[in-house]
């Protein structure tokens, strides 16, 4: 029996989120710690405080994130993790990218000298979450205690829309297809082009391609004035997560919405969060046959799942452009999938099993 049983207290959690130059937390820290531990679910099992460093409060656990601070260095997190152990919390080391081959595909980012620091989080942590099986798989050469959980919305941040009041857009004959990401997939996007190039020939004048980050270099966008793509930003200040989520499924609205991604060692560690973020506002997604998205949509049911090649891209956006039904059932099925599987307000205990597992 745990001191917390016996006492019948909530057991404390510090979370110490990953920042940037700014001091504010990525999007990664709000969607994986700060938003599941900050639900009303979850705080009514657990005591949990934020913040950008740990400074000795007393904790039962510390959850560490990914490379926590811009300027971090070996020396950084060795002097946090004794400070921790001093005080007798354990530590749990919450990642969900693939950084050891991100390095060898990324060509910059992150520097070689971050992989000591992930290598010494995960040796030290008492446990480490992540997001997806595979992750856990290429992890556990560092740690045995690695606990798997997938990534889940918030359904506080949504503009909830019942599934069966999904429809097509109305206003038009047009066809919106939506693509939205970090900025790091200009290879993705130019793997799909011709798919979209052809779709544009078959179609002239009645398909719009909306983009929300993606890419980066200019060049690609270069390449995409072919499909005279539209660049769709929300305000500045509605850029840090949660006003972006209200921002998103407040305003877009897409028929179809794809998700291309290569296959490396480092994507099939990914998550399905595109999924999860395209039934959010209803649209139909097209994903790559990666595991990322295998494992988790069905095809024709609640996504369609394409090949990496040219053909197959083109014929899935040509089946759901023809067939409106099919187009719809993905969508509804999507958002129901979503607001019964994947939102906090379904999944708040797993976070609490988790914890207690751990104390």
């Amino acid at each position: 029996m745990t001191d917390t049983e016996i006492t019948g207290k909530h057991p404390h959690v510090h979370v110490v989120y990953e920042y940037g130059i700014d001091y504010r937390p990525h999007s990664s820290p709000f969607l994986r710690l700060i938003r599941p531990f900050s639900h009303p679910r979850v705080q009514s099992h657990i005591n949990t405080t934020f913040d950008l460093d740990y400074n000795d409060e007393p904790a039962d656990l510390v959850i560490i994130d990914r490379l926590w601070r811009p300027d971090v260095t070996l020396e950084f997190v060795q002097e946090l993790v004794n400070r921790i152990h001093l005080k007798g919390a354990k530590i749990i080391y919450s990642l969900d990218d693939n950084f050891f081959d991100l390095v060898l595909e990324n060509k910059g980012w992150p520097p070689m000298e971050f992989l000591p620091i992930v290598a010494f989080l995960l040796r030290q942590a008492d446990g480490v979450l992540v997001t997806t099986p595979a992750l856990r798989e290429r992890l556990l050469e560092y740690n045995s205690n690695i606990f798997v959980l997938a990534n889940q919305l918030d359904e506080r941040l949504l503009v909830i829309r019942h599934p069966d009041e999904i429809s097509p857009l109305v206003a038009s004959n047009r066809i919106v297809i939506g693509y939205m990401g970090t900025i790091t997939h200009d290879e993705d996007f130019l793997m799909v082009l011709p798919a979209l190039k052809a779709i544009h020939q078959h179609y002239p004048g009645l398909i719009d391609v909306q983009v929300i980050g993606v890419v980066r270099s200019e060049e690609t966008k270069k390449e995409l004035h072919q499909i005279s793509v539209r660049y769709i930003h929300p305000k500045p200040d509605e850029n840090e997560y949660p006003l972006f989520m209200l921002w998103y499924t407040g305003n877009i609205r897409w028929d179809i919405a794809i998700s291309p991604l290569r296959e490396t060692p480092f994507t099939r560690c990914k998550s399905d969060i595109k999924f999860l973020d395209y039934a959010a506002i209803g649209a139909a997604g097209i994903f790559s046959q990666t595991l990322a998205y295998s494992s988790t949509v069905h095809h024709r049911e609640d996504g369609w799942i394409a090949e990496n090649s040219p053909q197959a891209w083109e014929e899935a956006l040509e089946t759901l452009i023809q067939d409106n039904p099919l187009r719809l059932k993905i969508a509804r099925n999507a958002a129901r999938y979503l607001y019964s599987e994947r939102i906090l307000a379904q999944r708040a205990l797993d976070w609490v099993n988790i914890v207690e597992r751990l104390i």
